[in-house]
């Protein structure tokens, strides 16, 4: 069985891997894919030395440039008008039809996604009668599930559970009825009761890769450009780019802005505020956990010549990776700070890099959609949390949970720009601003 997964993962290319397994809160690509992926796309070139060219990459001068004790960028004034441009820039965008109509889809999902768990239990064989009493660790023992698949399937129970298809009794979940109820299992057609059916068992019990089941064929570009053109990422990055234009617009004469941006991956949020910001007067460090993907960077924005490109994990301290303190005015985090074990110790992390006074700017998923079980809530990347206490199911929070969060840890105000109730809020997305103490 290890030879024919094997095989079939093979048909993808690294390339594919990577890109599809980061956007979709992907692993990091392995050291041999980046080898293999450097070396066809650069046929009999050396690759550049860790931490990037020549002096293009150092950090040394960041303190520099704002030296400790010169007056934070970010006042009481700009701070208010920062918030209220990001909450009004939010309303307009939310006007959007297209989010609208996106959001009126969610309803008809998350019954599909009940319907396509239900059909996939049937396959399996379980909650087959009325009584049948099933436990997460039985079902990874009893029906051959990988284990790294066990927060996956706690959420598909729960989602049962949620549905009244099964109860909860302790650590077992007790079916009311056989699964799938007949009207559940007719909103599927023929195709997807067959696509759910086979291919959603074969990736719990490791038959099948999960990017085959999201990219039959192996084609990538669907996913990359959803990040580009999809409705609500159009609107978190139109958000960003308001609040950074207005900051760009207060900026004291003859000052610079130092911006760090965490987790860049290939740089979507990146081209929404490079245009924004005076070449002259910026220093702005493009960072990601792989080596790819900040080659990737360096390869797409070659015309910026003043970007820095440096590897970054922010479950380890910046101070041990050649950050250093107080380095930045902002800080970009698109879509990431979920993916991490510890939003606790990522949040520390993050404080530590931002001057007094800096502003982090979060762009997040603020809501787990049914259909995220059939996507990225397969892969180990969107599964890494072991923050139980503060994540006990999936690794995302709600807008007001970010607030208190980032209040307790290093932060003196936080701003959520999406209004509750608007279609963005029910699609999950959220732009925060979060000001440094």
């Amino acid at each position: 069985m290890s030879t024919g997964r094997e095989a079939r993962r093979s048909r993808l290319s690294p390339t594919q891997r990577a890109l599809l397994e980061r956007r979709l809160r992907g692993i990091a690509l392995s050291a041999e894919a980046v080898r293999a992926e450097r070396s066809a796309a650069r046929p009999g070139s050396a690759p550049p030395p860790p931490g990037g060219g020549a002096g293009a990459d150092t950090l040394d001068d960041l303190p520099a440039i704002r030296p400790p004790g010169h007056p934070p960028l970010v006042d009481d004034e700009l701070w208010a008008a920062l918030a209220a441009c990001g909450c009004e820039t939010a309303r307009r965008l939310a006007a959007a039809p297209e989010l609208a109509a996106e959001a009126a889809q969610e309803a008809h999902l998350d019954r599909l996604a009940v319907a396509a768990v239900g059909v996939a239990l049937e396959r399996l064989g379980v909650f087959q009668a009325a009584g049948e009493r099933r436990s997460v660790a039985g079902l990874i023992r009893d029906r051959g599930i990988a284990p790294q698949f066990h927060k996956a399937l706690r959420r598909w129970l729960e989602m049962l559970a949620e549905e009244r298809l099964v109860e909860r009794d302790g650590e077992e979940y007790v079916a009311a009825a056989p699964l799938p109820p007949p009207a559940l299992a007719g909103l599927l057609d023929a195709e997807e009761r067959r696509l759910y059916s086979e291919k959603l068992p074969a990736v719990l019990t490791g038959e099948l890769h999960p990017l085959e089941f999201y990219l039959p064929g192996g084609s990538s570009a669907s996913a990359e450009a959803s990040y580009r053109e999809l409705p609500v990422f159009r609107y978190c990055n139109g958000i960003a780019a308001a609040v950074v234009a207005a900051q760009v617009r207060a900026l004291p004469p003859a000052s610079a802005i130092r911006l760090l941006e965490v987790g860049a991956g290939t740089g979507g949020t990146t081209a929404s505020l490079l245009p924004l910001l005076p070449p002259e007067r910026t220093a702005y460090v493009y960072t990601d956990v792989s080596r790819f993907f900040t080659d990737l960077g360096r390869s797409r924005f070659a015309a910026w010549e003043r970007l820095r490109y440096r590897e970054l994990d922010l479950e380890r301290h910046p101070r041990d990776q050649g950050f250093p303190a107080s380095c930045c005015d902002w800080i970009v985090a698109a879509h990431v700070l979920h993916a991490t074990r510890d939003l606790v110790e990522t949040l520390g992390h993050l404080r530590w890099l931002l001057a007094a006074g800096g502003i982090l700017l979060l762009l997040e998923e603020t809501r787990f959609l049914r259909r995220y079980n059939f996507s990225m809530g397969f892969l180990p990347g969107f599964d890494h949390f072991e923050d139980y206490a503060l994540r006990p199911l999936h690794p995302l929070l709600p807008s007001g949970r970010w607030g208190e969060l980032l209040l307790a840890h290093g932060f003196a105000g936080v701003a959520a720009c999406t209004e509750p109730g608007s279609p963005p809020e029910r699609l999950g997305v959220d732009v925060l601003l979060a000001r440094a103490r």
